[in-house]
C-alpha cells in the first residue's frame, strides 16, 4: 500500500501523543499519591480527564466549520504543550497548595486531547481511499497498542529513573515532535464552505448529533457503541485488580500479566487486519459482528472461570476480537460519512461513548460491592452479546448498509 506522507504524519503524531500521555498520566498519578497518600485523590485525575475529554469532543463541532482540521490539530497540541510546561512547574514546587491549579491544568490538557481522536479519524477518511481504510486503521491500531503496551509497561521504570518532573519534560518533547511532524508533513486540502461558516453556534454544536441519529446505518452503529461502552468498565484498573485478587486468587504480578497479554492480543489483532485488509475491506459488516460476538463470548466466559492460566488465554483472545470489532466499526463510520459531516459525527460519537463510560466507572464500585466483581464481567459479556445480536438483526437481516460497505 502506497500511503501518503500525510498518513505517516498522523501515525507518528498518534504514537508520540499516546506514549507521552501514558508517561504523563503515570507521573501525575504518582505525584498525587505520593503527596496525599490518597488513592481517591489519585483516581480523581482519571475522572477529571474523562469529563474534560467529553467536553472537548462535544464542543469540537463549534470550531470545525471555521478552521481546517490541520490547524485545529496543531492548535490543540500547542495548547497542550503550554499547559504541560505549566504543569511541570507546579510539580516542581511540590506544594499541595497548588492542587486546584494542577487539576485545572489537567482538565485543560484533557479538553484539547479530546479533539485528537475524531480529527484523526476524519483526516484518515480524507487522505485514504475507501478501499484502503481498513489497512490504514489496522496499522494505526497495531502501532497504538504497541505504544500503549510499552508506555504502561516501561513507564514505571522511566519515572523511577527520571522522576516525575523530568518525565513531564519527556512528554513535552514528544508533543513538540508531534506538532513538527504535522506542520511539515500533513498537507491536506480541507476548507469549510462559506454556507457552513454562516451557521449559528447552536447549529454547529448540534450538527453532529443530528446526523448521528438521522441516518439508519449510523443509528445502528451508535446504539451498538452505547451498549458496548457500558461494558468498558471491565478494564478499569481497580476492577481488573479486584478480579485477579478475589476470583483468580493471584497477586499484583498476575494483574500485570493480564494487562500485558490483553495488549499483546490487541497488537496481534491490529497486525492481522493490516495484513489481510484486502479481504477484510469487502466484508466489514460480517467481521464487525463476528468480532463483537467473539468479544462478548470471551468476556462472559472470563467472568465464570477461576483458573488463572485459562484467564490469560481468554484475555489473549479478547484482544483480536475487540480490535476486529472496533476497527471495522471505525472503517464503516468513515465510509458512510461525508467530508462535510464526518468530523462532527465522529466528535459527537466520541463524546457520547466517553460520557457513558464515565457513568459506568461511577457505577462500577457499587455493582462490585453489592453483587461481587465477577458479576461485572458476566454482565459486561451479556451486554456485548446483546450488542452483537442487535447489530446482526439490524445490519444483516434488514440489509440497511449500502453495498459499497
Amino acid at each position: 500500500m502506497n500511503m501518503k506522507r500525510a498518513y505517516y504524519a498522523i501515525l507518528y503524531s498518534q504514537t508520540a501523543i499516546n506514549l507521552g500521555f501514558s508517561l504523563y498520566t503515570m507521573a501525575v498519578i504518582l505525584f498525587l499519591f505520593t503527596k496525599t497518600g490518597s488513592t481517591a485523590m489519585a483516581s480523581l485525575m482519571t475522572f477529571v480527564s474523562i469529563v474534560c475529554r467529553v467536553l472537548g469532543s462535544a464542543v469540537l463541532p463549534l470550531v470545525t466549520s471555521r478552521f481546517t482540521l490541520r490547524s485545529l490539530l496543531i492548535s490543540s497540541q500547542l495548547i497542550q504543550i503550554t499547559l504541560l510546561v505549566c504543569l511541570f512547574f507546579v510539580i516542581q514546587t511540590g506544594s499541595s497548595a497548588f492542587f486546584f491549579l494542577l487539576f485545572c491544568l489537567i482538565g485543560g490538557i484533557s479538553f484539547c486531547n479530546g479533539w485528537f481522536a475524531p480529527i484523526k479519524s476524519a483526516l484518515i477518511g480524507e487522505i485514504i481511499p475507501p478501499d484502503r481504510r481498513a489497512k490504514a486503521n489496522g496499522l494505526l491500531s497495531a502501532a497504538d497498542q504497541t505504544v500503549q503496551f510499552a508506555g504502561w509497561s516501561l513507564g514505571g521504570v522511566i519515572i523511577a529513573f527520571l522522576g516525575e518532573s523530568d518525565t513531564m519534560i519527556v512528554t513535552v518533547m514528544l508533543l513538540v515532535s508531534s506538532v513538527l511532524g504535522i506542520i511539515l508533513f500533513l498537507q491536506v486540502r480541507m476548507c469549510a464552505p462559506a454556507a457552513v461558516r454562516e451557521r449559528s453556534l447552536f447549529a454547529d454544536a448540534a450538527s453532529g448529533w443530528v446526523y448521528l441519529f438521522r441516518q439508519k446505518q449510523l443509528r445502528v452503529l451508535i446504539v451498538m457503541d452505547v451498549i458496548e461502552s457500558w461494558a468498558g468498565m471491565i478494564w478499569i484498573g481497580s476492577v481488573s485488580l479486584t478480579y485477579v485478587h478475589d476470583v483468580l486468587h493471584k497477586g499484583e504480578a498476575w494483574w500485570g500479566y493480564v494487562n500485558g497479554v490483553y495488549y499483546a492480543g490487541t497488537m496481534i489483532g491490529g497486525l492481522i487486519i493490516y495484513k489481510l485488509s484486502g479481504k477484510f475491506q469487502h466484508h466489514l459488516i460480517p467481521l464487525m459482528l463476528t468480532g463483537a460476538l467473539a468479544y462478548g463470548m470471551f468476556t462472559f466466559i472470563y467472568g465464570l472461570i477461576t483458573s488463572a492460566v485459562t484467564s490469560l488465554f481468554l484475555v489473549l483472545c479478547m484482544g483480536p476480537a475487540c480490535v476486529l470489532r472496533d476497527l471495522t466499526q471505525e472503517t464503516l463510520l468513515q465510509n458512510i460519512t461525508t467530508e462535510k459531516t464526518r468530523v462532527n459525527i465522529l466528535a459527537a460519537r466520541s463524546a457520547l461513548v466517553q460520557f457513558i463510560f464515565m457513568f459506568s466507572i461511577i457505577g462500577t464500585g457499587v455493582i462490585s460491592d453489592v453483587f461481587g466483581v465477577r458479576f461485572i464481567y458476566i454482565g459486561a459479556g451479556l451486554l456485548l452479546l446483546i450488542s452483537a445480536f442487535f447489530g446482526f438483526s439490524q445490519l444483516r437481516m434488514k440489509k440497511l448498509v449500502q453495498s459499497r460497505m
